[in-house]
């Protein structure tokens, strides 16, 4: 029994510490586990849609790794970046893939930051498969595209609300009388959808706002068009990568070109356009996205769900201005809305050391106490002002009913004072122009100036007792009032200057009467002058009133001369055409008559290349040269230009017309001697007749003209008869050139690529760059009809300029590919070899893609040398210099000489197919061979077109040709395809 209960007790004595402990480690042990597992770091991966160095993405990264790195555990961060920007391929994605696929396989991570509507796609796409189906954060993507994605498990972020509508009420806070908002963006698909989305948040606001978009303008006319607006307007800048011709830009760079170009403020959307030239406005910060979207990764770090976190949608803007634009448009800080934040504000010391400011203030408080010593004195000082202000009453009822301002100079700081009437005559508010440190200079008179100061200078000198002057002043309302002001100044025992003081009286009323009067008197003098020399000019009018009848009857005549008739030529004009014309329809309905509308063949050229004096010439030689070949019947005149109008009145027939029209034609085929130069032209007739093709004046004009533009278009130096299917044909014409204006900013235009092969090796040489155009409207046109069109409206100058580019660009990428060593061959227009910066413009495209100039090769036409060979070869020879090909296109079906082709600076002779199609006769094979053997002799390599059977490219290997290229190796294909055929072709 003792033994027991000692037992008992020794057993008691441990079992309670025993539980005690079990208990203690229960309610520890999660505690421990928790914080180990916290102890351990988490893995975060940050994903950006665009390049390290983009502002917009390092702004975001920037706020994205300040908030992570802040946190007591930071988090591992892994970053990644797409390039989205420079590099939107089906391969980059690929590449990104691979990288990640290899990198994180075995890096498990535990969130997933992306920037932006790519990463945000590639993560929601990959993140199971890649990254651990990870919780994803995104920042960067507007409510459009949250609201497009279809899955939104264990995501959460922060949405970017483009919102102009905040960022316009500033501007009207700051200007009520804007009128009008030209807003920027480009024409890829995202500029497209911010651009509508703020025009129609303006919209949205009805305040009567004209809005203006801006993306069908090219660079350089979007900065010519802002240089010029007026003080009712302003420009909102979105996001900008290339303008309406395709042209690349970086954003930096055109922002601050835009500012500098405008003359009125230029508002953002984004707040990396800060520093940039942007004015400011409600700015969309990336680095607070960051800073948002990092915050919301921490709380899912420390195990919130995402699911579970709303989606962020404001407080990631910021209401900022840049100081420097405020002062560049005279903007005063008091006109922004409160709470606006002045970024590049110059140094306050006020503001920057306000806390030592306020405690030295507060120091002198103390010495407050002491005051009360000098109660004594105040009260004597007390005293004393109140005599000073009963003086200084009397003194100002003095000054202001002598109707006197008064003024006063310190000599020693030389600091000015004027009386309350001197800023109520001028509307000055004090110190509005410095007037106190000697501003008031600058608003007197230019031509008073002198005079002014010379008095001053005089009385200071001693040389006059006391100072006068009479000066103009202009006010604020900008008219200048007259002022009498005297003066003495005070001098102290060593005769140093102490003060100078006066008043000035307001005398413009004075100055008015005596400038009357004074001109009265003038006007009276001259009065009397012309009173007693009138008496003897009403004789001599008198003397020429007959005379002057018979100057007034040749005047009238030779103004009526001038009106009907060309000055230049001496032939009728428009005016007296039109007069003829009606005359005739009118005077004879049943008549029979043919009206020819000529047009000299390359007159720009002539004249551009000759000059105007000598292009005058001709206008003159040719309006004789119609004269001579005239029977008699017909009468000539001028239309304007080098255009020219024959009608011909009572035809015989059809017969009649076509023998005139030959006539003429051949007529004009004979040279012109201009200054020892001989001159070959042709001319293009087109004729309408009476009343087969018009009944009316216009309607004949209209309808010669346009058979005119057909003779043209069949080849110049002809003539044509008016027919109602060239209406049609015109009208369609128009059609075509009025949806091809549109066709480079609609993305209608597109390249196939005949690849080009070298016989020796059969190896790919390169490509050749072929045009299509695939229209929502027209359909596919064919290139033979709409260039012929592009070159007439000089459309061909944007569009050679955007096939040069693409074709270097598809290159360049070719080559990034591993395709290293292929050309390409671009067919260039003569209307661009005529432009003064054709060359630059090659040279600057060269540099934009990156493609070294041997890569490059120029296809020119043989009847573009035969043209203008003068004005084309310096550019191709230069070009040729930095070595660029030149390519002869079409060799063979032109006119020059062996001698004429020795003289051309080009590289490769290329043979036209129609040569190449017949060569099973033996004269054209021999023809053939010997184009082949003409260009190895002259050191040029030689391409043949159109090879589509075996035959021809046995009978081309023999002849030693050095390119072929046609359907027998490929038809042109798609840009999209190149790179798998190219594949196939060399796995064969």
């Amino acid at each position: 029994m003792g033994v027991g209960r000692f037992h008992l007790k020794g057993l008691q004595s441990w079992l309670v510490p025993l539980i005690l402990c079990v208990m203690l480690w229960a309610f520890l042990y999660p505690t421990f586990t928790a914080s180990a597992e916290e102890a351990l770091p988490k893995n975060v991966l940050v994903l950006h849609s665009y390049q390290k160095g983009f502002e917009w993405t390092d702004e975001q990264s920037t706020g994205i790794e300040e908030t992570l790195k802040g946190t007591g555990n930071v988090p591992l961060i892994y970053t990644e970046y797409m390039d989205w920007k420079r590099y939107p391929s089906q391969e980059n994605l690929q590449q990104l893939y691979n990288r990640l696929k290899f990198k994180y396989q075995n890096s498990p991570i535990d969130a997933i930051i992306t920037t932006d509507d790519a990463a945000l796609s590639f993560a929601l796409k990959y993140r199971q498969e890649l990254l651990h189906d990870a919780p994803i954060i995104f920042s960067g993507v507007n409510e459009r595209g949250v609201a497009s994605i279809r899955d939104k498990h264990n995501l959460t972020g922060v949405i970017e609300q483009i919102n102009s509508s905040q960022t316009i009420q500033m501007a009207l806070h700051i200007n009520p009388l804007i009128r009008k908002v030209y807003v920027v963006f480009d024409n890829s698909e995202s500029g497209l959808s911010t651009g509508q989305m703020v025009m129609d948040q303006i919209t949205s606001l009805h305040r009567g706002l004209e809005i203006i978009p801006m993306n069908r303008f090219s660079i350089e006319q979007i900065k010519q068009n802002v240089s010029s607006l007026s003080s009712d307007s302003i420009v909102l800048m979105t996001t900008y990568y290339s303008d309406s011709t395709g042209r690349i830009i970086e954003f930096d760079r055109f922002a601050s070109e835009l500012a500098d170009s405008s003359s009125v403020p230029v508002y953002h959307l984004y707040d990396f356009g800060l520093n940039h030239g942007a004015f400011g406005g409600s700015l969309i910060s990336g680095k607070i996205q960051g800073q948002t979207s990092a915050s919301l990764a921490l709380r899912i770090l420390q195990g919130e769900h995402a699911d579970e976190l709303p989606i962020v949608t404001d407080g990631t803007k910021r209401n900022v201005f840049d100081y420097n634009e405020l002062r560049h448009f005279d903007i005063s800080v008091n006109k922004l809305p409160k709470g606006s934040e002045i970024i590049n504000k110059p140094f306050s010391f006020y503001e920057t050391y306000k806390t030592l400011v306020l405690s030295i203030i507060a120091a002198f408080a103390v010495l407050v106490t002491f005051i009360f010593i000098l109660l004594f004195y105040v009260q004597l000082v007390k005293r004393m002002r109140s005599n000073l202000e009963k003086s200084n009453e009397r003194f100002s009822l003095a000054a202001y009913g002598s109707d006197a301002v008064i003024w006063d100079v310190d000599m020693s700081t030389m600091i000015y004072y004027f009386s309350d009437s001197w800023y109520e005559l001028l509307g000055y508010e004090r110190d509005e122009i410095n007037e106190s440190h000697g501003g008031w200079r600058d608003i007197v008179h230019p031509e008073d100036a002198e005079q002014q100061e010379k008095a001053r200078s005089q009385h200071l000198e001693g040389r006059s007792s006391y100072y006068y002057a009479e000066y103009r002043m202009r006010s604020k309302s900008g008219e200048y009032k007259w002022f009498q002001a005297r003066g003495k100044v005070l001098r102290n025992a060593a005769g140093g200057y102490v003060r100078f003081a006066g008043s000035m009286m307001d005398v413009t009323d004075r100055k008015g009467y005596e400038s009357k009067l004074q001109m009265s008197y003038q006007e009276l003098e001259s009065t009397y002058e012309e009173l007693t020399a009138l008496q003897d000019e009403l004789l001599e009018q008198y003397n020429k009133v007959v005379e002057n009848q018979e100057l007034l009857q040749t005047s009238e005549e030779k103004y009526r001369y001038l009106a009907y008739n060309d000055i230049l030529s001496g032939l009728p004009n428009r005016l007296s055409l039109s007069e003829e014309l009606e005359n005739f329809i009118e005077e004879h309905p049943d008549g029979q008559a043919a009206l020819f509308f000529l047009d000299i063949d390359n007159f720009k050229y002539i004249n551009d290349t000759m000059g105007h004096t000598l292009g005058d010439q001709l206008l003159v030689k040719a309006g004789e040269r119609l004269l001579e070949l005239s029977d008699g019947r017909c009468l000539h005149f001028r239309f304007g230009g080098d255009e020219f109008v024959i009608l011909i009145k009572d035809i015989d027939g059809y017969s009649e017309v076509v023998f005139c029209a030959e006539s003429l034609v051949q007529g004009f085929g004979e040279p012109f001697e201009l200054n020892d130069s001989s001159v070959h032209i042709s001319v293009s007739i087109g004729i309408a007749r009476y009343p087969e093709n018009g009944t009316r004046a216009g309607e004949l004009l209209k309808n010669a003209d346009i058979a005119m533009y057909k003779a043209k278009e069949e080849g110049k130096g002809t003539y044509v008869m008016y027919g109602e299917e060239m209406q049609r044909h015109f009208d369609e014409r128009m059609i075509v050139e009025h949806h091809l204006r549109n066709a480079i900013a609609n993305n209608e235009l597109s390249l196939h690529y005949q690849p080009l092969v070298d016989i020796g090796s059969g190896d790919i040489w390169g490509f050749e760059a072929l045009l299509r155009w695939n229209s929502p409207v027209l359909g596919f046109v064919s290139p033979l009809s709409f260039i012929t069109i592009a070159e007439d409206c000089r459309l061909i100058v944007p569009i050679g300029e955007w096939v040069l580019r693409n074709a270097c660009r598809f290159t360049k990428e070719l080559h990034a590919q591993g395709y290293e060593g292929y050309r390409i061959s671009v067919n260039i227009s003569v209307i661009q070899l005529m432009l003064d910066d054709f060359t630059e413009m090659v040279l600057t495209i060269l540099r934009e893609t990156g493609l070294a100039p041997e890569y490059l090769e120029l296809e020119i036409t043989e009847s573009i040398f035969m043209e203008s060979f003068e004005a084309i070869s310096s550019k191709l020879e230069s070009l040729k210099q930095k070595g660029i090909g030149i390519a002869l296109d079409d060799f063979g079906t032109g006119y020059s000489s062996l001698s004429y082709l020795k003289q051309l600076p080009i590289t490769t002779l290329k043979i036209d197919k129609s040569f190449i199609d017949s060569i099973d006769a033996p004269n054209n094979m021999s023809l053939a061979s010997s184009i082949v053997t003409i260009g190895h002799d002259m050191g040029l390599n030689v391409t043949a077109e159109g090879v589509e059977t075996q035959d021809q490219l046995a009978f081309l290997e023999r002849t030693n040709c050095d390119k072929i290229q046609g359907y027998f190796i490929s038809r042109p294909i798609p840009e999209k395809e190149v790179v798998a055929w190219v594949a196939a072709r060399t796995a064969g």
